[in-house]
């Protein structure tokens, strides 16, 4: 899921299957999916395109808040739910090999295209190859040992399209749960498990697993992966501030928690880059402006809302100061 803590995150679509399956696991036992978005701050997400980023702070504290209502396990209950396709990005990436040993350094190299704060290192260890996730966050015991109980569950879910059946696993590291220690892992994989020293997720592939043949090798989509194509800190931002509107004006606050980082880094990273974050906002509410504006349907009072203005004297200053017109000058050019 990251390189420097910023929140680039084509990055985020590993998040945005995650969420799509996860609200379709909420939606199946007939929980309010509302409650859980708003408690970590992701009511904006049904406004997100399936490009953009979404934050992994907020997802890992989604994940942390299911697994306390419905028990430590429910990773690998949204992973079981889940086509290889449907999951995330390990998926995507995957399809395209021939082995879980390629699909795993293939995802071990595409993933700073498609996260900024996770990391997973592949290495082959005698007769295992041995799969490492870091994640570059400030995250409590508890959520971590939640995304680990996904991170291992994805894996299994990978290596059960060979011909082989479990056990996949010789050994495992994981973070212990604060309360159930490791016994959800004990129970779900067949491995020994061992207590983690780092905040890092580990465990051993046994080779005739990890070199074995999938028995159906999809299209190669990892040919265009470009590791030159990661976008600065401003290229995420905007699509971020431009979903959040739909319910209240972004913050710098909201936006820097999002990222995992301060308002200060958020602000001097902007700086370095020669834009601010007061500068993306009014990019991205010059944007809609233009574009609500030109709709015969959309109203003032409706354009004041989207772009987060208290009202539509408000709206009429900044659409003045950010077009040089008013909204009405611009209604009629554009008819």
């Amino acid at each position: 899921m990251i390189g420097a803590v910023s929140i680039r995150v084509h990055g985020f679509r590993h998040l945005l299957h995650f969420l799509t399956v996860a609200l379709d696991w909420i939606g199946w036992r007939r929980v309010p999916v509302d409650a859980f978005l708003e408690g970590v701050d992701l009511t904006y997400w049904f406004h997100l395109e399936p490009l953009s980023p979404v934050p992994l702070l907020n997802g890992i504290q989604l994940l942390r808040d299911l697994s306390r209502d419905h028990g430590s396990d429910v990773g690998s209950s949204i992973v079981s739910q889940g086509t290889v396709a449907e999951l995330a990005f390990i998926g995507g990436v995957a399809l395209g090999s021939r082995t879980p040993t390629e699909a795993l350094q293939r995802v071990s190299f595409a993933l700073p295209l498609h996260s900024s704060h996770e990391q997973i290192l592949v290495e082959q260890q005698d007769d295992h190859l041995v799969v490492e996730q870091n994640l570059h966050l400030n995250v409590d015991a508890e959520s971590l040992h939640a995304v680990q109980v996904m991170f291992f569950s994805l894996i299994q879910q990978l290596c059960r399209f060979t011909a082989m059946r479990p056990p996949f696993f010789s050994r495992i590291e994981a973070v212990p749960h604060p309360v159930t220690g490791l016994g959800d892992i004990e129970e779900l994989f067949d491995a020994q498990v061992v207590p983690s020293k780092r905040p890092s997720g580990r465990l051993w592939i046994r080779d005739e697993v990890a070199r074995n043949p999938f028995r159906i090798v999809a299209r190669d989509r990892s040919r265009t992966v470009d590791i030159r194509s990661i976008p600065p800190l401003a290229g995420s931002v905007r699509p971020l501030m431009d979903a959040m509107l739909h319910d209240s004006a972004p913050t710098i606050a909201r936006v820097a928690r999002a990222g995992g980082m301060t308002v200060r880094t958020m602000q001097r990273r902007l700086s370095q880059e020669g834009t601010s974050f007061s500068d993306q906002l009014d990019l991205v509410r010059r944007r809609l402006a233009l574009q609500l504006i030109g709709r015969e349907d959309s109203g003032l009072s409706e354009i004041t809302d989207r772009l987060g203005y208290s009202s539509s004297p408000a709206l009429v200053r900044a659409v003045r100061r950010l077009t040089g017109t008013t909204p009405m000058q611009l209604k009629r050019w554009s008819q």
